[in-house]
């Protein structure tokens, strides 16, 4: 009954005086809904970033053979009777699919040069449904036969491969280097260094071939909406031998990018602070003006009896309605702003390329994540009653004689 009447008479001051008021939520308004579009754009981008490479690279979790990610040869890679028992777990598991792969690194040779690259040997069936690679396709078809090849545009424009031409893979077998040829029938864009501008796709079958190795390397799953990484993970451990094969999930697997999501998340914490705190002074010298206005009100509260903790804590309840109601219109905008930005995304031209090698894209899509906004409005409120601590003690110290006499 005593909070209510606090919080009714918080509310009744507040719009007894309109302009200061209005003034403390512009105040709150604007720092919050920066927090709020700095969260979303930053959500957005890491997002994208983590969302590209497993859609088009990753998977959401791999499975290796016990050190292979030591020394990753493809004689280090799964036997054929080990890749059978992966792919059984693994076909086993609800909103799970998964794919087997065979790296190599080699030469690729064209017409015109050679360059380095990574030879990644797919299941042309299997791989369109744990990654987007096939959406990708910037010239060309997919594979479909043995003796088909992709290759990423930046490296075939590198050596100035066109469609229909023939190159040579040469790479390290189990019996020492070996070529084959093969003739490309796609180009794929990505917008990820690694696979543009370094790789080349060929068939799980002539990877075989040109290695000698008969099962693979990695198997990678990709994850239905809803599901969680750790525990699928967690449940094909459970499955498979600790001491035979690896379960990694993208987190695990990807440090820089992992680490470095976790430092921005991190900076934007500290700048969420600092932008709610700047807007913490502007409320707090609004309630200290306030209270050095209001000190005849407060004096006649005091003489009719209101104790001096109450009336401390009738300023802060006017504090942090002011912050809540501030924050509340800044939710409003920022809802629609970010909700529109989510939908068409901002163009971030040159810096896309800048970042391709992290899987930034050409254009940045905001997050609308409702962890952030509760954390903010957390962070806002607090700072608010802990702007008025101050005004509040020395509302509370007046004296009432000495206060009525105020004018």
């Amino acid at each position: 009954m005593v909070r209510m009447t606090l919080l009714r008479m918080a509310w009744r001051n507040l719009w007894r005086h309109k302009a200061r008021t209005v003034l403390m939520m512009g105040i709150v308004l604007f720092g919050s809904l920066i927090v709020l579009l700095m969260w979303g754009l930053t959500a957005g981008v890491f997002d994208s970033m983590i969302r590209t490479h497993v859609d088009l690279d990753y998977g959401s979790i791999k499975v290796f053979p016990a050190g292979y990610r030591v020394d990753p040869a493809p004689t280090h890679g799964f036997s054929p009777d080990e890749l059978g028992r992966v792919l059984l777990h693994t076909y086993g598991l609800s909103g799970a699919t998964s794919t087997p792969r065979l790296i190599a690194h080699g030469l690729l040779r064209g017409s015109y040069g050679a360059t380095g690259v990574e030879i990644r040997g797919i299941d042309p069936e299997r791989e369109p449904m744990v990654t987007q690679i096939r959406e990708t396709l910037a010239e060309g078809r997919f594979l479909a036969e043995p003796g088909e090849a992709l290759l990423g545009v930046k490296v075939a424009r590198s050596l100035d491969v066109r469609l229909g031409e023939r190159v040579a893979l040469l790479a390290q077998g189990t019996t020492g280097t070996a070529s084959r040829g093969f003739v490309v029938v796609g180009l794929v864009g990505t917008g990820l260094a690694s696979l543009d501008e370094r790789t080349a796709f060929i068939s799980l079958v002539d990877a075989r071939a040109l290695t000698g190795v008969g099962g693979a390397t990695e198997v990678a799953l990709s994850l239905s909406r809803g599901a969680r990484a750790d525990s699928v993970a967690a449940a094909l451990v459970a499955e498979l031998d600790p001491a035979e094969f690896e379960v990694v999930t993208f987190a695990e697997g990807n440090p820089l990018i992992t680490g470095m999501i976790q430092g921005n998340t991190g900076e934007m914490a500290i700048t969420m602070v600092l932008l709610a705190l700047l807007a913490g002074f502007g409320v707090a010298n609004t309630v200290l003006f306030s209270v050095i206005e209001r000190t005849r009100e407060f004096g006649v509260m005091t003489a009719l009896g209101m104790g001096s903790h109450r009336l401390a804590l009738l300023v802060v309840t006017e504090s942090v309605l002011v912050s809540a109601l501030g924050f509340a219109a800044a939710s409003v905008g920022g809802y629609f702003l970010i909700q529109y930005l989510a939908r068409t995304g901002i163009p971030v031209g040159h810096l896309a390329g800048i970042g391709s090698e992290l899987g930034i894209p050409s254009r940045i899509y905001a997050s609308v994540e409702g962890w952030y906004w509760a954390a903010s409005f957390a962070v806002v409120v607090i700072t608010g009653a802990v702007a008025a601590w101050y005004p509040a003690r020395r509302a509370a110290k007046l004296e009432p004689v000495e206060a009525i006499r105020e004018i």
